[in-house]
């Protein structure tokens, strides 16, 4: 039985067997990067040798259950029916809003259940299953055209419409991101290339094997949103990606790639946008104020496949891991379950103690193996029952390696005391809510105290007290 645990840094590793030394390299820091952070000297904590070198391989499944919420916002709302056959790319779920994505069908087929289905975050959503009838057709597309002719004017809606979210796992609506309100400007695109969660390589091989479509992308926005500087940023662990990236970048226009150093939360946006512009993003407030719009390398993909052939977000690249016979980088398509996955890498090799979706400082615990693959979905990593063990946490030793570690500046001891009280007033009074939940502080004390864990349930319930106070 898999442990229900929300949160997988509530036993704080960073590897396949608990962290027994806290190591963190102390360089003088080099242009791209920031202040803060942790940095495992060992592959054993970032854990992609094994499959950095494999190439991405298709997978597809008998069926899929496709949830009608894939991203942050207002689930969307069926508008097929039980016995209806949809094709490929054809809308089978109508945005409700702004802050919201259509969902389109990843399968030819015949739809044969709608219900409901609990997930990676507890409650039940809504699903559409469909019976793949493997003929692949798809619904009739509206592309645009090449990036560089394609009607500028038109491509934001085209993301819209194609329900495309950042797939570094963020889940934000791309259009939202790329909508810049009166009185804002952006001067600067950023593609995140860093991948600096342990165990994923979905986007490493995907910067190797489609470079060009995500140049594409990347020259999409530039000419929607007419910004001149678009920048790849890439941690220098990925030297075949660095090389692939610059050369789909040659003569492209605005386009720059430049090499991040390899750290832990270098793929944060706030991180990103220091590392990269020098510039801080105010406190409580989007990258677009430091006028910088920071979209993932498979967001782009999606983008170009929107804009050049016309095509919805069905599938995408997760890497799978762990004790499972086979790892994999497989193209999925959106609604994969989770043990359809698994059983195309030759199943299990013992017995699953917990199935992480996403990387483990900052992916979530799934309730079993029936959960499925979404837009957010860049890694499903199975632990045994040893390595999925947790532990006791130790009173606190005052060692401040916390406050060194942690990239926004925060001190963490002080915020967990309140935490632990209970004092809502007193961790937000104290920053709580500036908190983007990376794990560093966990990964590096000693003590193994819980921290991440504490800050993400007491931010949960300040916004709930929040949301309250606004009825």
């Amino acid at each position: 039985m898999l442990r229900n645990q929300q949160w997988v840094l509530r036993v704080g590793f960073c590897g396949f067997g608990a962290v027994g030394k806290y190591e963190r390299q102390v360089l003088a820091l080099p242009k791209y990067s920031f202040k803060g952070g942790v940095h495992p000297l060992h592959d054993q904590h970032e854990g992609k040798t094994s499959t950095t070198k494999l190439p991405i391989r298709a997978y597809v499944p008998d069926s899929v259950d496709i949830p009608m919420s894939m991203s942050i916002g207002a689930p969307a709302t069926p508008i097929v029916q039980v016995g209806d056959h949809v094709k490929m790319g054809q809308k089978i779920g109508e945005a409700n809003g702004f802050v919201s994505l259509p969902v389109h069908a990843s399968v030819s087929g015949e739809v044969t259940a709608i219900g409901t289905k609990v997930l990676l975050l507890g409650g039940p959503t809504t699903i559409v299953t469909i019976k793949n009838d493997f003929q692949d057709e798809w619904t009739e597309l509206s592309p645009l055209g090449p990036v560089e002719e394609a009607d500028p004017t038109k491509i934001v809606p085209a993301v819209q419409a194609a329900g495309i979210c950042g797939m570094g796992g963020a889940t934000f609506p791309a259009h939202v991101k790329l909508t810049v309100g009166e009185g804002k400007y952006c001067d600067t695109i950023i593609l995140n290339g860093a991948e600096c969660e342990t165990h994923v390589t979905c986007d490493h091989r995907l910067m190797i094997e489609e470079p060009q479509r995500i140049v594409d992308g990347l020259r999409a926005v530039m000419r929607a949103l007419d910004v001149k500087r678009g920048v790849i940023a890439v941690e220098d662990n990925k030297p075949d990606a660095i090389d692939s990236m610059k050369r789909a970048a040659a003569g492209r226009e605005g386009v720059e790639v430049v090499t991040l150093r390899t750290k832990y939360p270098q793929g944060s946006e706030k991180q990103l946008i220091s590392a990269v512009t020098g510039r801080e993003v105010p406190s409580k407030k989007l990258p677009l104020d430091a006028h910088v719009i920071v979209l993932n390398v498979g967001t782009a993909k999606a983008i170009a496949d929107a804009v050049i052939e016309g095509k919805p977000l069905i599938d995408r690249v997760t890497t799978v891991k762990g004790c499972v016979k086979d790892h994999a980088n497989l193209r999925l398509r959106m609604g994969t379950i989770v043990a359809d996955v698994i059983g195309e890498c030759g199943g299990y090799t013992e017995e699953a103690g917990k199935i992480v979706m996403g990387g483990c400082m900052t992916g979530l615990c799934a309730p079993n193996d029936q959960v499925v693959v979404s837009k957010g979905s860049n890694g499903i990593l199975v632990f045994n029952e040893e390595d999925a063990k947790g532990y006791e946490e130790n009173p606190c030793i005052r060692c401040g390696r916390c406050v060194e570690a942690c990239p926004i500046g925060l001190n963490p001891y002080r915020m967990k005391h309140f935490c632990d009280a209970g004092d809502l007033k007193g961790a937000e009074a104290n920053d709580l809510m500036e908190c983007i939940l990376c794990g560093s502080c966990s990964y590096i004390c000693p003590a193994k105290r819980w921290l991440t864990a504490s800050f993400k349930s007491t931010k949960e319930a300040i916004m709930r007290e929040a949301r309250r106070a606004k009825k």
